[in-house]
């Protein structure tokens, strides 16, 4: 009798184990390979105490005689430098700088909620808050006019909300809210609003297609400067290819910008006649969490 009670509590116990492993939910990892899908944000953060040296390269425009007088438009590279580092596994800050345009990038992002599958307390998508400030430094050369710091200010806040769908496949989408302190003209619009659409599809174990485009809700009927052409719509297509460990990203776009307030706002490359442009993303993560080092 002794022994039948012990078994029936083991049972019990057993029983109860099992439940409550099926109400834990386990959290979704890598929607994305990168903290960008191509250009713009993903909803992946760098780990805490965790640094990420990032280079990125846009050559120059394929169209016209670039196929071989500027060997692929590589004659006309711009690049811009970034770090992020993760201060917890959900907050992360960076600085950049774009060497064409010069300007210093200063952002923050911040993982709202993450994707959880299994148990009683799944949640279906991952969301996260981006926001930065960028900062002009080029040379001011209107001597008749104030130089205002605050004109050289522009800002960009976003909402990402992503989901994994399978191991195969990774969807986002990215309201986007820009505003500039100073514009070209006073016609043109200080404030851009734009719907980020992007999309990760594997080839195979280690490589996959990403797909990037926002197009613009607001500010449509805006002319580049010196021209009576409007900005273009942003969108890439791009690589990721895995190698020992880090993610080589190979792409086609057609903005040189690097930061959002440049790509959602200005970008002039239009695909129908070849003004895309070929880049390459490169990173380093380096580790300072001592935790770990034996």
């Amino acid at each position: 009798m002794l022994f039948m009670v012990n078994f029936a509590w083991a049972q019990d116990d057993l029983l109860d184990m099992l439940k409550a492993e099926n109400t834990v939910s386990s959290p979704v990892l890598a929607t994305f390979k990168g903290t960008r899908i191509i250009t713009g944000q993903s909803n992946e953060n760098i780990a805490k105490k965790h640094l990420n040296f990032l280079i990125l390269h846009r050559f120059g425009e394929l169209k016209d005689d670039a196929w071989y007088y500027s060997l692929l438009g590589i004659d006309e590279a711009t690049v811009r430098i970034a770090f992020d580092y993760g201060i917890t596994d959900k907050l992360m800050v960076g600085v950049g700088r774009s060497a064409k345009t010069k300007v210093y990038d200063f952002s923050v992002k911040y993982k709202i909620a993450q994707q959880k599958i299994g148990g009683n307390k799944n949640f279906p998508l991952a969301i996260s808050y981006y926001g930065n400030m960028g900062l002009n430094s080029t040379t001011f050369t209107e001597p008749t006019r104030e130089n205002y710091f605050t004109s050289r200010l522009s800002f960009c806040n976003q909402l990402i909300i992503a989901r994994k769908i399978n191991p195969s496949i990774s969807l986002q989408i990215t309201p986007t809210f820009v505003h500039r302190n100073l514009v070209n003209k006073t016609s043109d619009p200080n404030d851009v609003i734009a719907l980020g659409l992007g999309g990760s599809f594997k080839i195979t174990r280690s490589t996959r297609l990403n797909i990037e485009y926002y197009p613009r809700l607001t500010g449509r009927d805006e002319l580049i400067p010196n021209s009576t052409d409007e900005y273009e719509d942003y969108l890439a297509v791009g690589f990721d290819i895995e190698t020992g460990g880090h993610v080589f990203q190979l792409m086609f776009s057609n903005s040189m910008y690097m930061y959002e307030q440049g790509f959602v706002a200005q970008t002039t490359g239009k695909w129908s006649d070849f003004g895309v442009r070929l880049g390459f993303n490169l990173s380093r993560t380096f580790s300072f969490d001592n935790e770990h080092i034996k």
